[in-house]
């Protein structure tokens, strides 16, 4: 990357952004339909294709492939309309030609019938990426359309929105950025959106998403960002502490994302990867997909696994048994199997171990069992009930911070907080007294 610009110009005026800090930054794009977002992210795409730097567009739509009008990508995804068709399974192959071949890759997840293929297929490229760059270190960026349906803000998490989230979180020190949009901040993690360091609001008029305007940059701008024009945004930029307007110029390649009208489109030509690297890959995948690089879990990794997997034998020192398959034997297997005075010893030793467990094993009888029996019980029912009563706590919590986030949405409601909390004290005082009063006269 020596010849890579410093850094990329989005707009006419001459707006521009540092090329590692968006390569290897955490990016949220946002706007209602209409208003840009996507065009400013095909902008962004188009300047770092031209400085010949690699990344990866999670495209939920189908409308990125008009990049390759003057740029060669890889598409891949789940129907004909891509270079190659692909499953969960060819992820690591994906990961593999993006990072160590340089393959700008489209991963077009909107032809799939099933959609969890594609949201499974999303999370195992990523999480592919993100255990290869500890090793490669190649500044990479992520891309990914439909934020809310990734990374949302209510319901469950799942093992795709946890991954780009450590993404988000870890992903910088390796190389790894990522940048998300979505057409509602309020529906996208907060746990996302406060680890990013470059933000851009085009125009929202939801008061929900608004709210989120508001409490990043302030009510001003909040207002502010209801009457920006298409292609107009407020951008927050940490690296330079700065909060401006930008207006992004228009994308150059064929905008296979506009609003079908009734005229017919003109498909442009478009461009594709190297022919022999396709045909290496179709029939690479034909195959399976998978080669002896393609494994996702990394036993050095110990910031994925936690360490090494104790049933694995990680403390196991080889020697010459690991060679004859006597390893994982057990019993009078592993006993026959040892000669000599070594094997004497590891006979011996394995019959005294046998001979004390069998002397401090308690005689099994009923009243051992049934003893057994309620201990276990008791257990249970205390773990239950802890775990009502926490979730019991949780839903109170909430239940409260919902009430005071609704009451003192307003000026008038601000007030009536302020005025209802000197009263709330006094009764619970009122409580404490009372209660201590009751204890002394009992």
């Amino acid at each position: 990357m020596a010849d890579t610009p410093d850094a990329i110009t989005l707009s006419e005026e001459g707006f521009s952004m540092p090329t590692l800090e968006v390569l290897t930054g955490r990016g949220f794009v946002t706007g209602k339909s209409g208003s840009g977002k996507s065009n400013t992210v095909s902008v962004v795409a188009e300047e770092l294709l031209a400085a010949e730097v690699p990344l990866l567009i999670v495209d939920t739509d189908g409308e990125y492939y008009g990049l390759k009008e003057e740029f060669e990508l890889l598409h891949v995804g789940g129907d004909d309309h891509c270079d190659l068709q692909v499953t969960p399974a060819h992820a690591g192959r994906i990961a593999r030609v993006a990072l160590e071949r340089q393959v700008p890759v489209i991963l077009d997840v909107s032809g799939f019938r099933d959609p969890d293929e594609g949201h499974e297929l999303v999370g195992e490229v990523v999480e592919e990426l993100f255990v290869r760059e500890k090793t490669a270190k190649t500044p990479f960026l992520v891309i990914v359309e439909e934020a809310h349906e990734f990374v949302p803000e209510q319901g469950a998490t799942d093992e795709v929105s946890e991954t780009l989230i450590r993404v988000a979180k870890r992903g910088r020190k390796r190389g790894l950025g990522i940048c998300a949009l979505s057409q509602r901040p309020a529906s996208v993690s907060k746990d996302y959106i406060t680890q990013c360091d470059w933000l851009v609001w085009h125009r929202l008029t939801w008061e929900n998403d608004t709210k989120v305007v508001a409490r990043i940059l302030g009510s001003d701008a909040a207002e502010d960002v209801e009457d920006l024009d298409d292609g107009e945004a407020i951008v927050m930029t940490d690296w330079d502490g700065r909060v401006q307007r930008v207006r992004f110029r228009r994308k150059r390649t064929f905008d296979a994302g506009a609003t079908p009208d009734l005229d017919s489109v003109d498909r442009p030509d478009l461009k594709s990867v190297d022919g022999d690297l396709l045909a290496e890959l179709e029939t690479d995948l034909s195959n399976g997909g998978t080669d002896a690089g393609d494994a996702t879990d990394d036993p050095n990794d110990t910031d994925e696994t936690g360490g090494t997997d104790e049933t694995s034998g990680g403390d196991h020192v080889p020697d010459a048994s690991d060679a004859t398959g006597t390893e994982g034997t057990t019993g009078t297997d592993s006993k026959s199997t040892a000669t000599g005075s070594t094997g004497g010893r590891t006979a011996a030793a394995s019959a005294t171990a046998d001979a004390g467990e069998s002397a401090a094993e308690p005689a099994a009888d009923p009243a051992w069992e049934a003893a057994q029996f309620l201990t276990y019980l008791a257990g249970g029912l205390v773990s239950a009930a802890g775990r009502g009563v926490a979730g019991l706590v949780d839903a109170g919590g909430r239940a409260l911070r919902w009430t005071a986030e609704r009451v003192s949405d307003t000026p008038r409601g601000r007030r009536r907080v302020e005025a209802l909390l000197p009263k709330l004290l006094l009764v619970a005082l009122g409580l404490v007294v009372g209660l201590g009063v009751g204890l002394v006269l009992r």
